[in-house]
């Protein structure tokens, strides 16, 4: 992994991790991203306008491989970590847990990362990628590291609640409404996915099929959308080498 901290340039950096005030990552392969203008958009609304230069500077950093880059914001200082991407889940096994809230900033990315962390380790069943994140009721709001959406048919069914606005989400529910798809909110209890497709989404490993849901002692196998090919592939070909950088408020 390689460090940089903002000063002008970015200049290698030896300091320490701190609190994360905001933070925004997203696979960056061989040059070419998927959405990278709506991560630094996002990115922009916590932490204010990036500096002038900032993505010029940044792109050069990131031309080689498979990557995951991280930008952040701690205790005043603007940090780059540049760092290895897995290769992409073809599914995601998840445990559900029907525990207490973790979030602090469900709406903003980065704060609660340490959190996340002491959550997954408390709850997190041996073999599964995430943990669940529910509201009081049970219903299921996110993970840890990404989205869930649930389809039922033809539609779109969002959690309903409040959880981080996920850029992959975004791209998914603007594909669903440009097929004229029914988008629409609705509690998702682990239940309805016994017979309902559940998604994982997020910008490292893009759409992913959710194949396990433990629950308790049971797992829950959701059933395979049936154009589940057509949406990764979509995705997936969203990976370009140019990118905008409107990201003022």
């Amino acid at each position: 992994m390689r460090r940089y901290a903002w000063h002008g340039a970015f200049v290698p950096r030896e300091v320490p991790d701190g609190p994360l005030d905001v933070a925004d990552s997203w696979r960056h392969s061989s040059g070419r991203t998927n959405g990278l203008d709506l991560h630094l958009q996002r990115f922009a609304r916590a932490a204010g306008p990036l500096p002038d230069g900032f993505v010029e500077k940044l792109m050069p950093l990131l031309s080689e491989g498979e990557l995951f880059p991280r930008i952040a914001m701690s205790q005043g200082l603007l940090l780059l970590d540049v760092r290895s991407a897995p290769p992409p889940r073809p599914t995601t096994a998840l445990t559900y847990a029907q525990a207490p809230d973790p979030r602090t900033r469900p709406e903003v990315k980065g704060p609660d990362f340490a959190a996340f962390r002491a959550y997954r380790s408390r709850y997190q069943v041996a073999g599964t990628d995430d943990t669940v994140i529910a509201d009081r009721h049970g219903a299921m709001l996110e993970t840890t590291t990404g989205a869930l959406v649930m389809w039922d048919g033809d539609t779109l069914c969002l959690p309903d609640g409040v959880w981080l606005p996920s850029v992959t989400l975004h791209q998914v529910v603007s594909r669903a409404a440009q097929l004229r798809m029914h988008v629409e909110r609705r509690q998702l209890y682990p239940g309805a996915a016994a017979e309902r497709p559940l998604w994982f989404l997020n910008s490292l490993h893009g759409i992913s099929p959710v194949n396990e849901l433990h629950v308790g002692s049971d797992v829950i196998t959701p059933p395979a959308h049936p154009c589940f090919d057509e949406w990764r592939d979509w995705w997936w070909g969203g990976f370009c080498r140019e990118i905008k950088h409107s990201t003022g408020n």
